[in-house]
């Protein structure tokens, strides 16, 4: 039940705002589940997430160099992303994923409040689509460095939304293929229903309130709680 609430939850956010479904599937998840199965497992439904969001959104324009330079920069990212996470021990990865949570948190924060703002030209894909795999394949959030870069060379949200979600779909494809190339874990299907569940009511909903509720107003709270949540990850891991 607790799988179903928190991604119903968090793909109603993404259906709205384009990103967020990982932060707060993967972040809430890992409190109860090893992180190692959450960040694997969610990678399934969320590529059923990722495809019906490029429909919602099929009405956007797509930038093939800007969407061609991220997708290209994410492949050796994903890889190397996967190969620590086949790695890594499941309390060091819960430590990663919260302090990892925390900054994000705070980064949107700052944005929000005009005290940062970083501005990266078109040639920088590449670069960001690396980071952006690398984080996917190692904690299933990499969804924040692409997110800032479209915002900065595209103005309209469906577009970005499709953009994002064409990015995500080939990084969810790739990280099963080397999740499962490295015997990372063993999947919990009865979490994947779950997830599935949550997943098809969250963007449902989502798709019905987009244009009745802006995107700010669930942006305003948004980044305290992300970092209250990556607190909680850091202070419950066993170190």
């Amino acid at each position: 039940m607790i799988p179903f609430l928190v991604v119903l939850f968090a793909w109603f956010f993404q259906s709205i705002t384009g990103f967020g479904a990982g932060i707060f599937i993967i972040g809430i998840l890992s409190l109860l589940y090893d992180p190692k199965v959450v960040v694997v497992s969610s990678a399934l439904f969320n590529l059923v997430g990722t495809l019906l969001l490029l429909y919602q959104n099929r009405n956007g324009k797509v930038d093939r160099y800007l969407l061609f330079s991220l997708v290209v920069g994410s492949v050796p990212g994903i890889f190397l992303g996967a190969q620590v996470l086949h790695h890594v021990d499941s309390e060091s990865l819960r430590l990663v994923i919260g302090t990892l949570i925390v900054l994000l948190g705070l980064y949107d924060l700052l944005v929000s409040k005009k005290r940062l703002e970083l501005y990266f030209g078109r040639h920088w894909g590449m670069p960001i689509g690396f980071v952006g795999g690398f984080f996917a394949g190692l904690v299933g959030m990499g969804g924040p460095p692409p997110l800032v870069f479209l915002r900065q060379h595209l103005s309209d949200p469906c577009s970005i939304r499709l953009m994002l979600n064409l990015y995500f779909t080939s990084n969810i494809i790739l990280r099963l293929t080397f999740y499962q190339q490295l015997q990372v874990v063993n999947l919990q299907w009865d979490f994947v229903l779950s997830g599935f569940l949550g997943l098809l009511l969250g963007v449902l909903l989502g798709s019905l309130l987009d244009r009745k509720l802006p995107e700010e107003f669930y942006r305003k709270s948004i980044p305290y709680w992300v970092m209250l949540l990556g607190f909680v990850l850091i202070l419950l891991t066993e170190v």
